[in-house]
Protein backbone atom coordinates (compact mmCIF):
# COMPACT_ATOMS: atom_id res chain seq x y z
CA UNK A 1 0.00 0.00 0.00
CA UNK A 2 0.98 3.35 -0.28
CA UNK A 3 0.08 5.09 2.58
CA UNK A 4 -1.24 3.67 5.84
CA UNK A 5 -5.48 4.26 5.91
CA UNK A 6 -6.86 5.18 8.95
CA UNK A 7 -9.18 2.07 10.06
CA UNK A 8 -9.46 2.36 13.64
CA UNK A 9 -12.37 4.23 15.32
CA UNK A 10 -10.23 6.32 17.43
CA UNK A 11 -8.52 8.27 14.19
CA UNK A 12 -8.59 11.98 15.37
CA UNK A 13 -10.00 14.48 13.37
CA UNK A 14 -6.28 16.01 12.75
CA UNK A 15 -4.50 12.33 12.18
CA UNK A 16 -7.45 12.06 8.54
CA UNK A 17 -6.55 15.67 7.44
CA UNK A 18 -2.92 14.94 7.74
CA UNK A 19 -3.81 11.35 6.01
CA UNK A 20 -5.54 13.24 3.29
CA UNK A 21 -2.60 16.03 2.91
CA UNK A 22 -0.50 12.72 2.49
CA UNK A 23 -2.75 11.43 -0.27
CA UNK A 24 -2.98 14.86 -2.35
CA UNK A 25 1.19 15.32 -1.71
CA UNK A 26 1.36 11.97 -3.46
CA UNK A 27 -1.11 11.92 -6.10
CA UNK A 28 1.12 15.97 -7.31
CA UNK A 29 4.38 14.40 -7.45
CA UNK A 30 3.76 12.60 -10.48
CA UNK A 31 6.22 10.18 -9.58
CA UNK A 32 3.40 7.48 -8.80
CA UNK A 33 1.71 4.97 -11.64
CA UNK A 34 -1.80 4.99 -13.04
CA UNK A 35 -2.84 2.27 -10.60
CA UNK A 36 -1.49 3.97 -7.57
CA UNK A 37 -3.34 6.95 -8.61
CA UNK A 38 -6.44 4.93 -8.43
CA UNK A 39 -5.60 3.52 -5.30
CA UNK A 40 -4.63 7.07 -3.45
CA UNK A 41 -7.76 8.65 -4.97
CA UNK A 42 -9.96 6.04 -3.34
CA UNK A 43 -8.56 5.90 -0.01
CA UNK A 44 -8.76 9.76 0.05
CA UNK A 45 -12.45 9.44 -0.74
CA UNK A 46 -12.54 6.78 2.27
CA UNK A 47 -10.62 9.42 4.50
CA UNK A 48 -12.91 12.41 3.32
CA UNK A 49 -15.81 10.25 3.64
CA UNK A 50 -14.63 9.35 7.42
CA UNK A 51 -13.77 12.68 8.21
CA UNK A 52 -17.48 14.38 7.02
CA UNK A 53 -19.06 11.85 9.25
CA UNK A 54 -16.37 12.91 12.35
CA UNK A 55 -17.33 16.74 11.84
CA UNK A 56 -21.32 15.74 11.29
CA UNK A 57 -20.61 14.12 15.17
CA UNK A 58 -18.96 17.34 16.12
CA UNK A 59 -21.34 19.54 14.98
CA UNK A 60 -24.06 17.49 16.84
CA UNK A 61 -22.43 17.66 19.82
CA UNK A 62 -21.98 21.16 19.60
CA UNK A 63 -25.78 21.51 20.28
CA UNK A 64 -27.73 22.18 23.75
CA UNK A 65 -30.83 21.30 24.20
CA UNK A 66 -33.07 24.33 26.11
CA UNK A 67 -35.46 23.80 28.91
CA UNK A 68 -38.60 23.75 26.49
CA UNK A 69 -36.54 21.14 24.06
CA UNK A 70 -35.58 22.64 21.22
CA UNK A 71 -32.17 22.60 20.33
CA UNK A 72 -29.50 25.22 19.71
CA UNK A 73 -25.86 25.75 18.78
CA UNK A 74 -23.41 25.77 21.86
Amino acid sequence: RLINMSTEKDVSLEERFEQIEEIIGKMETGDITLDQSFELYKNGLEEIKAANAMLDEIEKAMLVMNEDGSLEEF
